[in-house]
């Protein structure tokens, strides 16, 4: 390159380098303000979460079960069904092994059943023998939170597929529902640790919280920034431009 075109800024195209930057741009972009969507969402539902800790918990029965549940406070009254017990597999807490419980709760003012998870409880890493679970005989009041999930959940082909207790990797009430009677409460909920029937509570508000989004986020925006540099340089004389005038400034 000559002395004078060094001097002056040229577009000289470079096609690979504009290609990747097409292609590459709006994904990049895109995945960032996907990140700020979700990071957003986080911060609503720890929001609510904190409001629903302050409402004064509800007869579950009456609760209008299309409306908005997540968290809300409920007392319950009936028995535990102890025959039909549930193991969510494959619950890490505090780095062992084990399962989250769930025990059908027959409603005493209701023909409803709901699914009470009763919290985590350490079982065989060996997988020869499920834990010994605790039953919860007679009329008995609890206090609990819906837990409505907040997406599908990818799972491996379940252990047992019949009979009881039963191990499974996730919970379909709906899947569940021939196998009762009764009609099943759309959703479980989460015992409170006050009770004798509670195990451990290994579950969280949040998986990931605001912040972590807002992190990922910003890096996807940092690459967008990265692929305008280099398609920049690549396409234009930029770098030999700056080089230039620096020398010249000194």
């Amino acid at each position: 390159m000559s002395e004078f075109s060094s001097k002056r800024l040229q577009f000289t195209p470079n096609w690979r380098a504009s290609l990747l930057a097409v292609l590459l741009m709006p994904l990049v972009v895109s995945l960032g303000f996907w990140q700020l969507d979700r990071a957003e969402e986080k911060r609503l539902l720890q929001q609510l979460f904190e409001q629903r800790q302050l409402a004064e918990p509800a007869a579950l029965e009456t609760l209008d079960s299309q409306a908005d549940l997540r968290y809300q406070p409920v007392t319950l009254r009936g028995k535990f069904l102890n025959e039909k017990q549930l193991l969510l597999d494959n619950r890490i807490y505090q780095g062992r092994f084990g399962y989250e419980i769930i025990t059908p709760f027959q409603l005493a003012a209701s023909d409803t059943i709901v699914l009470v998870n009763r919290g985590w409880l350490q079982g065989d890493i060996s997988r020869r023998s499920l834990p010994e679970i605790k039953a919860i005989t007679g009329e008995t009041t609890l206090r609990a939170e819906v837990y409505v999930p907040q997406g599908d959940v990818m799972v491996l082909a379940d252990e047992r597929v019949a009979g009881w207790p039963r191990v499974m990797q996730s919970l379909d009430i709906e899947q569940l529902q021939p196998e009762f009677a009764q009609g099943l409460f759309p959703y479980s909920v989460r015992i409170k640790q006050d009770s004798a029937a509670s195990y451990a509570p290994n579950w969280v508000v949040v998986n990931l919280q605001p912040e972590k989004h807002t992190g990922y986020a910003v890096q996807w925006f940092a690459m967008a920034v990265t692929l305008l540099v280099i398609g920049l340089l690549a396409n234009t004389n930029l770098w030999s431009f700056i080089k230039r005038n620096k020398t010249e400034v000194t």
